[in-house]
Order: structure tokens, then sequence, then C-alpha cells
């Protein structure tokens, strides 16, 4: 089951506070941006937290990274200021922190989410 809850914040990007789904399923999380000229075109991109950085999991720029490869896709909707990731065949390491965002990972507009993919039998 997967539960997306946005959050209304005064960062001009939000997403959901905790998203949920079953080991093997999926999850659609919805990310908002202001609908700016700029924001229209510029790159869209779901990132992994790490220590040091966060690393890219898919862009709107078309690069996936090879964990995901297959399972995940990105889709924006600039006239409703609106990217999607859908996220299939979870598995366990899915489970962490992310960050949708605008621009360069952590140079651009970004929402870090308050939440966690997680993953349950």
């Amino acid at each position: 089951m997967c539960f997306l809850l946005p959050v209304a914040s005064s960062n001009p990007i939000f997403g959901p506070r905790q998203v949920t789904g079953l080991l093997g399923g999926s999850v659609t999380v919805k990310c908002y941006y202001p609908r700016t000229s700029v924001n229209r075109h510029d790159r869209k991109y779901w990132c992994k937290e790490s220590r040091s950085q966060c690393v890219t999991v898919i862009s709107s720029s078309g690069y996936t990274a090879q964990d995901f490869s297959g399972r995940a896709t990105i889709t924006d909707f600039p006239e409703q200021g609106i990217f999607t990731i859908e996220i299939s065949k979870l598995v366990e390491k899915d489970t962490s922190f992310y960050k949708c965002g605008i621009g360069l990972n952590d140079r651009g507009l970004s929402f870090k989410c308050p939440c966690c993919v997680k993953c349950k039998n």
C-alpha cells in the first residue's frame, strides 16, 4: 500500500511526508514546484541521500541509476507544476531518505523529504 501525503511548506518545492510500499510492489511520488518558465525547462530529479551527497536515482535529462534501471520512471507535468516518480519492483535496499529537486543536485531548488520509502512484507 502506498501513502502519499503532500507537505505544504515555505520551500518552493515540496513532496510527500511518507511513502510506503510493499516489497515487489511499486510507489508513485509527486513533487510540486513553482510554475515559472525557468522551472518548466530545467532538469527534474529524484535522488537517494547518502552521507556525503544525494545520488541521482532518475532525472528528466534521461539518466537512470543502474540499480533502478527498468523500474523507475519520471514524468514532468510543467503546466501543473508537478513531476512524478514511479519506482516498481521494490526491494529492501530501496528503503532510504530521498530528495526531489530542480536543477543540479544540491545546487538548485530541492525538497529534502522528511520521509522514507519503506518496503514491507
